[in-house]
Order: structure tokens, then sequence, then C-alpha cells
């Protein structure tokens, strides 16, 4: 496996880490840390894939939030651009603590098990890095964005047509940036928080 895996870290309050990969189905492993889930990483993929590594792993950090009777988890890629993502997040967790735009923070797509999940992204994240963080064979998640002032972007982006009122991101082609589609994208609710639906 040369291409590069997607490491899906879930942090918990006390410290703990899991971690699943849409490109390693079936891999669902934790550790009492961070750390600890980093250093036994290679030994853990070598084991899954049943070959000797290096592997190329991008990492994304998870937290996850009980909202009402809703369930929010956003999501940071670890890579050179972590500062401008961590402060989409930060936008995200002050939108929660609005009720009304918390409840529309949790009623956006929802993955397998029902949690609203929020990639922190930027313009220039592409169609292809998009899709290759969701879980075959129908995942479905939000990416947020900043925009002007204190709002957000979003967009409800599903692997397949089976998930409603989201973008189906296999229907533009990979090296798309967010930024193209954002500027063809009508902005349609102005209460501090950006959303769209496309089919």
């Amino acid at each position: 496996m040369d291409s590069q895996l997607h490491l899906i870290i879930r942090l918990s309050e006390d410290g703990k880490a899991y971690a699943t990969s849409p490109q390693a189905p079936g891999l669902v492993y934790g550790r009492p840390s961070l750390k600890e889930l980093r250093n036994d990483l290679e030994d853990v993929l070598s084991f899954h894939f049943d070959r000797p590594g290096p592997f190329m792993v991008a990492e994304h950090h998870e937290w996850h939030y009980d909202i009402g009777d809703g369930e929010l988890v956003i999501r940071v890629a670890m890579d050179e651009h972590v500062a401008d993502r961590a402060a989409v997040a930060e936008r995200i967790r002050g939108a929660a603590t609005v009720p009304e735009q918390a409840v529309s923070l949790v009623s956006g797509a929802t993955n397998a098990v029902g949690e609203a999940v929020y990639v922190c992204a930027l313009p220039s994240d592409t169609c292809g890095w998009l899709s290759a963080q969701l879980q075959p064979p129908a995942d479905a998640f939000n990416v947020a964005l900043t925009i002007v002032d204190n709002f957000l972007f979003t967009l409800p982006v599903a692997l397949d047509d089976g998930a409603k009122h989201t973008w189906v991101v296999s229907s533009a082609p990979p090296e798309t940036q967010l930024a193209e589609i954002m500027q063809r994208s009508p902005i349609v609710t102005p209460q501090g928080m950006a959303s769209l639906a496309l089919c």
C-alpha cells in the first residue's frame, strides 16, 4: 500500500485514544494515551496489512460532545495547517454554546452511528482529500470553513447519494478545491453559521 492512510483518532476526556482508518477496513484499536497509540502504530499497521512499514499516515484528531439529544464530533487534521484548522474548531465550539446554533450543528449530516462530524477544512483542501476520510460504504460528514466575521460555511458531504441533502464528494474531480465549490454556492443562513445542502 503506497497511498496515504488517513488515521482518524478519537480522543476521550480521560486521555485515551482510539483509531480507525477508511483505508484499513476493520482496523479499530485503542491505547491509554495518544503517545502510546503513536508508539504502537507501525506494529499495528504491519499486523493489519500483513506487511512491514513504513506507512504514509495522515493523522486526524476527533473530539466528541453531547449536545442535547445529538452528538457533535469535531475533526482536525494534524498537518502543516493545524493552526488554521484549530481556529475552525474553536468557531464550531463557540457556535455550540448558542442553543439554536447547537441544534443546527447536530442536525447536520450524520455518520452511521448518528454523530454529526465536522471536518475542519480550508479553501485549498480538495475533494480527493475529503473523499479519503469517508468510511465506505455510506459515510457522511460536514465540512466546516471559516468565512467573514464569526461565520461558518458548512457543507454536508456523503460518499454516495444514500444520505439526504448532501453533496456527493465524487461528483467533482478529486483535485477540485473547496474554494471553487464555495464560490458557486449560495450562503443560505446568515445567523452565525452558513449552511449548504446540495443533492
